[in-house]
C-alpha cells in the first residue's frame, strides 16, 4: 500500500471510530453492550472505537453496526448521510477485503449499449 493510501485510510479509521463512539453516547450505550447485541467480541468491538479506531474488515460486521444504529454504510464509514441502504451501496460498489483492511469504492454504472 502506498504512503498516500496509508494516510487516507488511517484518516478514515480514525473518522470512523469517531463516528461510531459518538453513535454509542447519542445511544446511551458502552461498548460491551454494544458487542453483546450485535455478537462480536468485546475486544474486537474495542479496537474500532475512538481515535484510532480501525474500521471492521468484515462486511457483515459492518452491515450489523448499520442496522444496530440505523444509519447508512456511507455515514458509519465515511460521514456522509445518505439514504441508501447497505444493500443498495453494495449493490453499485466492489467490495474488497484483505487481511488487515476494507476497501469500498464506487464504481460507474454501465449503460446497456456498452459493449466494454
Amino acid at each position: 500500500m502506498s504512503k498516500e493510501n496509508e494516510i487516507i485510510m488511517k484518516k478514515l479509521s480514525g473518522d470512523f471510530g469517531e463516528r461510531l463512539e459518538k453513535l454509542c453516547k447519542d445511544r446511551g450505550i458502552s461498548i460491551n453492550e454494544l458487542s453483546r447485541r450485535i455478537g462480536v467480541s468485546s475486544k474486537t468491538v474495542h479496537t474500532w472505537v475512538g481515535k484510532n479506531g480501525s474500521t471492521p474488515r468484515r462486511p457483515d460486521d459492518l452491515k450489523k453496526l448499520c442496522d444496530f444504529f440505523g444509519v447508512s454504510l456511507e455515514f458509519l464509514v465515511f460521514g456522509e448521510d445518505r439514504s441508501e441502504n447497505i444493500e443498495a451501496l453494495f449493490s453499485k460498489s466492489e467490495v474488497h477485503t484483505g487481511l488487515y483492511e476494507i476497501t469500498i469504492k464506487r464504481v460507474a454504472k454501465k449503460d446497456k449499449g456498452d459493449n466494454q
